[in-house]
């Protein structure tokens, strides 16, 4: 492939539509991400992501694809996981994988006996272009400013509340407000990506970002803005490798973080031991 047939792709809508949404859902994934890693909520997004799986194999078969319902069911799902979770104290991963293992069981099923043979089950578990709409642009821009929103209003108290809830208790800063919002907000993004990334990768985006920044011992307030450079680089190292090579999109994006999260793990120990 020469670089003038390479450029040529980005004269198709879908592909446009693909680089818009994916890169801002790597963008939202790493700032979502950034608090849930660090306070080890991480297994909420890759259980969101199951319950997604399910909600919108609900909605082809049987609501022509409704993205209302889809974000409603993932709101619902988030809750029901933070109210679980709050009352089970020490068996978080344990609720998770129950709720999530029953909604891919279940959404399978649904997906397998749909008579419209055109859907196929590895579009949702991998994602693909070509099932993201003019729609989706809306509803990732829209979360995208929600997203901007209500970090830029409450980082410090995001901050307080990811090293320290109980002393978030005593200033009053009401930290149940915060973590609902922020599992709101990652079941949104996890609906809203699925398309471009799959259920079974979409998680990624929220781990990887701050996995691989971990490792620079930044700080929270620096590694939180590296992260999010980070994860707009490795989605467009990503998204133009698959492009060039014809391969997936989400598995070739999350395989890049992989590489990436693998160099920084491997080559900044080193690095750190020649300045010593």
């Amino acid at each position: 492939m020469t670089i003038n047939q390479f450029f040529e792709y980005f004269q198709y809508p879908f592909i446009v539509r693909g680089l818009l949404i994916g890169l801002l859902v790597a963008i939202i994934g790493s700032m979502l991400g950034h608090f849930l890693v660090l306070k080890k909520m991480s297994l909420i997004g890759d259980g969101l992501a199951h319950v997604a799986y399910l909600s919108v194999a609900i909605s082809i078969v049987f609501l022509s694809q409704s993205l209302i319902f889809n974000l409603l069911l993932a709101t619902t799902a988030s809750l029901t996981i933070h109210y679980l979770i709050s009352f089970n104290k020490g068996y978080s991963d344990a609720i998770i994988g129950g709720i999530a293992t029953s909604a891919i069981a279940l959404g399978t099923l649904i997906i397998t006996t749909n008579p419209n043979q055109n859907v196929r089950i590895e579009q949702f578990l991998f994602g693909s272009l070509l099932l993201l709409r003019d729609l989706d642009i809306i509803a990732v821009i829209t979360l995208a400013v929600l997203v901007v929103a209500f970090v830029g209003l409450f980082f410090n108290e995001l901050m307080t509340l990811t090293f320290d809830q109980d002393f978030a208790k005593v200033n009053r800063l009401h930290p149940q407000r915060y973590q609902v919002g922020l599992a709101m907000l990652t079941s949104w993004l996890v609906i809203i990506g699925i398309r471009a990334s799959g259920s079974l990768l979409i998680s990624s985006f929220l781990i990887f970002p701050t996995l691989i920044v971990m490792n620079f011992k930044l700080g929270f307030v620096r590694s939180f803005f590296v992260g999010i450079l980070i994860a707009t680089f490795n989605f467009l190292i990503g998204f133009a490798l698959s492009l060039w090579f014809d391969l997936p999109t989400g598995s070739t994006i999350v395989l890049t973080y992989s590489v990436l999260w693998l160099l920084s793990v491997s080559i900044i120990p080193i690095l750190k031991g020649t300045q010593a």
